[in-house]
């Protein structure tokens, strides 16, 4: 069997995994996942729904047409949507995995506890992508295991913290790599909010959904991580934040999506970027003369794009 069908496996598994945290967002916020009964009910009508009209993506697109059977009440596009993007994320981390490089070939176990771990991270990031946006929150019951289970699986698993500044990693660099990314990711976003707060004299320029999500960003991909979520979460919030501002004249918008993307880009590109910044940067800034007047430049964009960003942040976690 060649990458092809490892790849189509994956992003069926995917859509499956999509189905269920389709539950996890409506269910954890309304705090009754484990509460809410083992079968999906229609929001309509309140009755159950059949295992043959819960197919992902089948069931809304061909089967139901976006009509619940029941009542014929619609079906929000939320859910194939869901579905949908959680297939491409996980059938992008499969091909970008060792696994899915190595594949057909037999990987072994920690390649595999890799994925893992990082399939788990997507769909924590999704589900907290979905609920923000719904409901301005970052849920704790979310956010907290993940991150113990960072830190845990680092430990378990140092190839976890392979990739920037450890080579090897055993189990005691991964362990540290990740306590630190997670320490990082409390710290930075609660000084930013803390500072904020201060200067726009608000109780909260962002929520503390906001920092316990960046702790567990950072618990998975280290301190370098935690910093480069952050700033490409800044970055892409301004960008919305600007645009959102101009069409709807609202100024608050929700942060943990923008993070989320930042963590998703940083989960396989952290690497690279790293490398750009401490050894690419470093030697073009000898070679250029106006080096620094460059990267003054960049760093009032950056501090700018912060203000922007917690200037508009929510005020409640």
């Amino acid at each position: 069997m060649n990458r092809t069908f490892w790849l189509v496996m994956a992003c069926v598994f995917g859509a499956c995994l999509g189905s269920f945290l389709n539950v996890v967002i409506y269910r954890v916020p309304r705090r009754t996942f484990l509460s809410g009964g083992s079968r999906s009910h229609c929001p309509g009508c309140d009755a159950p729904i059949a295992w043959f009209d819960n197919l992902p993506l089948l069931s809304w697109l061909v089967l139901l047409r976006g009509r619940a059977r029941c009542c014929g009440a619609r079906i929000s596009a939320r859910y194939p949507l869901v579905e949908a993007l959680t297939a491409l994320l996980i059938g992008w981390v499969f091909c970008t995995s060792e696994v899915g490089q190595l594949l057909p070939q037999l990987p072994t176990g920690p390649q595999w506890a890799v994925l893992a771990f990082h399939v788990y991270f997507v769909a924590v990031l999704v589900a907290c992508t979905f609920i923000d946006i719904d409901h301005r929150i970052l849920p704790d019951v979310l956010t907290k295991p993940t991150m113990v289970i960072g830190v845990v699986g680092s430990a378990l698993v140092p190839q976890l913290a392979a990739g920037s500044f450890v080579a090897n990693p055993d189990w005691m660099d991964g362990a540290a790599y990740s306590l630190v990314g997670l320490l990082a990711g409390l710290v930075l976003t609660y000084l930013i909010r803390d500072l904020a707060g201060r200067v726009f004299r608000t109780d909260e320029a962002m929520g503390l959904g906001d920092v316990k999500f960046m702790g567990a960003i950072g618990a998975f991909l280290g301190w370098d991580g935690a910093v480069l979520s952050f700033f490409l979460g800044a970055l892409l919030g301004s960008v919305y934040g600007g645009v959102h501002q101009i069409v709807t004249k609202e100024a608050r918008i929700f942060f943990g999506p923008f993070l989320a993307a930042g963590a998703l880009i940083g989960l396989r590109y952290k690497a690279p970027i790293v490398h750009f910044i401490f050894v690419e940067w470093p030697a073009w800034q000898q070679r250029v003369a106006p080096s620094p007047w460059v990267l003054g430049a960049v760093a009032v964009a950056v501090a700018a794009l912060l203000v922007m960003v917690v200037r508009r942040g929510r005020n409640r976690s």
